[in-house]
């Protein structure tokens, strides 16, 4: 019961007020730089929780769900002469079959708007993944990414699918795996602030 009461009050709090798609765009024709040190510029926080389904190229442990957390803002760094740069943080954790992982990922992603409430983007990404396995020696690697997401921003509505790809440094995690190599594709939801 206090988990429907929490939902309805989260989904009130999504279906008011501010940010959209078009907000988060940019249509000025010029690139701008360190847009963060001027007074006009938002961030236009968004978080979010993220579940999906991590198919790990390990040996031995077959895919399984992947629930996380992601916080999304407006790159403080470039804003490009249409579309967004939009910084995604992500934390994302895994457990199937002996296997651990969690990630901490850093991906900025290139938006274009598709409609005034509908986004759709792609880019790479820098990654830390801490892996724990029953079978062999437990890792940290470093780790890049590459994906695509299409968001959808109504008011404090926030609700998004992506899929990336993550390839990982090569170390010995398992009787015969190096590396922790993954694909991950997850749905979102969360609140525009």
């Amino acid at each position: 019961m206090l988990q429907r009461k929490t939902l309805f009050a989260l989904l009130l709090c999504a279906l008011s007020s501010a940010a959209s798609a078009e907000n988060v765009v940019n249509d000025s024709g010029e690139w701008t730089l360190g847009p963060a040190f001027k007074p006009e510029w938002k961030p236009h926080f968004t978080i979010a929780a993220t579940a999906g389904y991590l198919a790990p190229d390990i040996d031995g442990v077959s895919g399984s769900s992947s629930p996380g957390i992601q916080l999304s803002l407006n790159c403080p760094w470039f804003t490009p002469p249409s579309g967004a740069i939009r910084q995604q943080f992500n934390y994302n954790t895994f457990d199937n079959d002996g296997q651990q992982l969690k990630s901490l990922e850093m991906n900025p992603r290139y938006f274009m708007s598709a409609s005034p409430s509908i986004l759709i983007g792609f880019g790479p990404g820098l990654g830390y993944v801490w892996t724990e396995s029953d079978l062999g020696k437990d890792k940290n690697v470093w780790a890049l990414q590459l994906g695509a997401d299409i968001e959808y921003r109504h008011k404090r509505l926030f609700l998004a699918f992506g899929s990336r790809y993550q390839w990982t440094q090569d170390k010995e995690l398992g009787l015969a795996n190096t590396g922790a190599n993954n694909l991950l594709t997850q749905g979102k939801i969360g609140i525009n602030f």
